[in-house]
């Protein structure tokens, strides 16, 4: 971009201030103590314990010296002693924790009173499958079955306390061969196959084969889709089609499509245009030859959002012009202030010679603070327009809050503690208690402690994108300055990644794997310290600041260098690894060149090339 990076950080290096002091902290004396109160619970000091604990009862943190207490030796906890705590405490998150832990423990021993005294109808499987073993004797019997069998017409297995339950269903006729197949059917549609190969051992003799076709479907679609046995005209065959079609689609959308065109006559309507949708996406994301034809073929009715996006763009890749603006035109589920289309348009009216409209269009955009709206500033060459708009509050406001709402002192203590999980955790169930105008006044709160991650979470929450100082903090700026320097990378890429992968959490997991401020994919991480001559880190080392900015800048200068020093395409590659779409970003790279300053966007690494610049309402980085 031509104004850069650089800009933006320097924007926010300027003395973007808001109105509170550092707020005071009154509990510096009472802070050591609860540590001591702890240390002298896990020693069994059970007297120097409750003495500490009762100096402590004006302390936020007291009630969680109650819960460590009762759970000690929570089979010796009385009836009175769990109730007292779930009323005195129902406004923590604690009560919930203690109340699902007790009722496990009164159900895995098999005390049913005690279970049905607390059980409020609520809570997960386990504790709905504890509930029918403690009233199978004293419920309606067909309530009792009607309960029993909404608990097992899942597509996934239940837990463990659910197995007397199913066992006492399996002997009624509740379950029966329209019931199996039923959940046979839930069961392949969320990939559960072993459930499946179970319930199909229950089914009469002449129907087992067709689960195992239907796994083998699964495993083979080409294969199974010429197969006679999918000639059969019944309900099973027909949803093995379907299956095996959306199978194929995940590697050979195109021959999915043609296989799907193919038997059109042998599904029904909403078969036919759900498998079509489904191959569609697949088509798109893969970039496949047949993909603009495949997602133009999904009726009005049926598109969404996302089948719009991807007919755009693969208009875009093809550098259709007119097809673009059609397209753009007939979004229907698009919104599409912050999204890039808007720009798109323009760009594409442009090319096509409307230099007026596309020019007018530009202009709205070049007000906005996003990243196609930077890009529209770029062509008109006009300054970026952060909209800085600070959240407006005194102390006085803050420490009322904290009155109003406990639950975030307590929240703040745990994690000036290190007591990473509970702090958030507390500080969740806190914020559901807060309506729009304190949910801000708590963003500014966790700015004030240093606690971005909260901040950036519960600004976002607030809807209030525009405090920009909040939303794009310079948290490690000493850190991130110095590998900055080691690797002759702009601290704000950096910044940048950090802000988009983590939001500044440093213990942050992916489901993918990843690991802290840069989310590192472990393998990533060993392979750059290798390169570096470091030592192997393990994923505790990964998850330290200091080795996560500097493996994780190395790993970004690696992408940088790769993709001609071309920031969003570095920043989409760094993220793709951990995606596993990185072929992507070198499709995208190795595309032919747009009319303008940014290259044509791939399915997936482009979002990370747009949202490496703010961009509300997702939460973004510098």
């Amino acid at each position: 971009m031509r104004q850069g990076l650089q800009l933006a950080a320097a924007i926010l290096l300027c003395g973007l201030t808001h109105g509170a002091q550092a707020l005071p902290d009154p509990y510096t004396d009472e802070r050591s103590r609860y540590q001591a109160a702890l240390h002298a619970l896990q020693r069994g000091e059970l007297e120097r314990f409750d003495q500490l604990a009762a100096s402590l009862r004006d302390y936020p943190l007291h009630p969680y010296l109650q819960d460590r207490r009762l759970r000690r030796d929570l089979a010796r906890a009385t009836d009175a002693d769990i109730a007292a705590f779930l009323q005195a405490q129902a406004d923590t998150s604690l009560a919930d924790r203690l109340y699902r832990d007790w009722l496990q423990h009164l159900g895995r021993t098999r005390q049913w009173q005690r279970f049905e005294r607390f059980y409020r109808g609520d809570g997960d499987a386990e504790l709905r499958c504890y509930h029918l073993r403690a009233t199978r004797n004293t419920a309606s019997r067909e309530a009792w079955l009607d309960a029993a069998l909404e608990l097992w017409r899942v597509g996934h297995s239940q837990p463990d306390a659910c197995d007397p339950v199913f066992d006492v269903l399996y002997d009624t006729p509740r379950i029966d061969t329209e019931a199996l197949w039923q959940r046979i059917r839930l069961a392949m549609a969320e990939g559960k196959l072993s459930l499946a190969a179970f319930l199909g051992r229950k089914l009469p003799d002449a129907e087992r084969d067709q689960v195992e076709f239907w796994h083998y479907a699964h495993r083979r679609p080409a294969a199974a889709l010429d197969d006679a046995r999918l000639e059969q005209d019944n309900a099973i065959a027909r949803r093995i089609r379907v299956h095996a079609i959306q199978r194929l689609a995940r590697s050979q959308p195109d021959t999915a499509f043609e296989a799907l065109q193919a038997r059109r006559g042998q599904l029904s309507d909403e078969d036919y245009h759900a498998a079509l949708k489904y191959v569609a996406r697949y088509a798109g994301y893969r970039r496949s030859d047949k993909a603009y034809t495949i997602l133009a073929a999904v009726p009005a009715d049926w598109r969404d959002a996302e089948i719009e996006e991807l007919q755009a763009r693969m208009a875009l890749v093809e550098r259709d012009w007119a097809a673009l603006v059609d397209t753009i035109a007939g979004f229907r589920h698009q919104d599409s202030r912050f999204s890039e289309w808007p720009y798109w348009q323009a760009r594409a009216l442009g090319e096509l010679g409307r230099s007026e409209p596309a020019r007018h269009q530009l202009r709205t955009l070049s007000g906005e603070r996003f990243f196609h709206g930077f890009l529209a500033a770029d062509r008109l060459n006009r300054p970026y327009q952060l909209n800085h708009r600070p959240i407006e509050y005194d102390e006085s406001e803050l420490l009322a809050l904290l009155e109003r709402h406990p639950g975030l002192w307590r929240a703040g203590e745990l994690h000036r503690l290190g007591r990473t999980w509970a702090s958030r955790r507390e500080w969740y169930h806190t914020s559901l208690q807060l309506d729009p105008p304190e949910l801000e006044l708590a963003a500014a709160l966790a700015h004030e402690w240093g606690w971005h991650d909260r901040a950036i979470w519960t600004a976002a929450r607030a809807g209030h994108w525009d405090d920009v100082q909040i939303r794009f903090p310079l948290a490690y700026r000493e850190q991130v300055e110095q590998v900055a320097a080691q690797f002759d990378l702009d601290p704000a890429l950096i910044f940048a990644v950090i802000r988009q992968e983590s939001a500044f959490m440093a213990d942050a997991h992916s489901s993918a794997g990843a690991l802290g401020l840069m989310q590192l994919m472990p393998a990533t991480g060993r392979q750059t310290a290798l390169q570096l001559r470091l030592p192997r880190p393990s994923r505790a080392t990964l998850l330290t600041t200091s080795a996560n900015l500097r493996l994780g800048s190395a790993y970004l200068k690696r992408m940088l260098e790769r993709y001609n020093g071309h920031p969003a395409l570095a920043a989409a590659a760094y993220n793709a690894v951990r995606i596993g779409s990185i072929a992507g970003c070198r499709r995208t790279a190795n595309s032919r060149p747009t009319t303008g300053s940014t290259p044509s966007p791939s399915a997936r690494p482009a979002a990370m090339c747009a949202a490496c610049w703010p961009s509300p309402p997702s939460m973004t980085c510098v």
